[in-house]
């Protein structure tokens, strides 16, 4: 079981991630990736081992105060198998710029990934959560994903995210996303393309947006 796992993460650039939502899983030991969300949205990431990667998004600078918005975040698996991975993720967002706030606020969350085959993981189930620590007014985040490999290159996808606020202060900030959409990825690149309807629980979807999502990743000679 051990071998099988090198060999699905480094085929495809998004194996850490569904649509927004983290899969279980890092880049292989050494590499570099450089996401596009959406074109204005930038993310680097690093993996430090097999077991550990480090990812910084951010914006370019907005408005005459040049505010940028940014995330950090560490994900460290804790158990890899055939056809389950679990890992911890400890993040950090916030504006750096804005007069009158400018600062980060703690996240902690996990994610697990559950395979349908042992091999090759054509059918993958993921669920991410995290808890943005922000005392009164914490708010916690949970996503729910699918991939359906159809061939080496071309995936399917389709998740579920919610915004829940945990008191009072926050009560009415709860938000629900849908997305569906299909996946070309190889060793090297990927691309996401899909449309996520916005809105709040229990009721209509408020729009309806395309999404869209592209990845260079570098893999060390070394990788399987």
């Amino acid at each position: 079981t051990a071998v099988a796992a090198p060999t699905r993460r480094s085929r495809d650039a998004h194996h850490d991630r569904v649509l927004i939502t983290p899969t279980a899983e890092t880049n292989p030991k050494g590499s570099f990736y450089a996401t596009s969300y959406e074109i204005v949205l930038l993310q680097l990431g690093y993996s430090v081992s097999d077991n550990t990667q480090i990812s910084v998004t951010a914006t370019p600078p907005l408005g005459e105060q040049a505010v940028v918005p940014a995330d950090i975040s560490v994900k460290t698996l804790v158990l890899r198998e055939a056809q389950v991975s679990v890992a911890v993720i400890a993040s950090a967002s916030g504006i750096v710029g804005f007069e009158e706030f400018s600062g980060f606020l703690g996240r902690a969350g996990g994610a697990v990934t559950l395979c349908a085959d042992a091999v090759n993981c054509s059918v993958s189930f993921s669920i991410g959560s995290s808890l943005a620590l922000a005392g009164p007014a914490s708010i916690w985040f949970n996503g729910v994903g699918a991939t359906f490999r159809l061939s080496k290159l071309v995936s399917l996808l389709a998740e579920v995210d919610t915004l829940l606020p945990l008191s009072e202060p926050v009560g009415e900030a709860n938000g629900l996303l849908v997305g569906a959409g299909v996946r070309l990825s190889g060793r090297a690149w990927g691309v996401d393309l899909a449309l996520m309807a916005a809105g709040k629980a229990r009721e209509k979807p408020s729009s309806v947006l395309p999404f869209i999502a592209a990845t260079f990743r570098y893999l060390p000679a070394t990788c399987p």
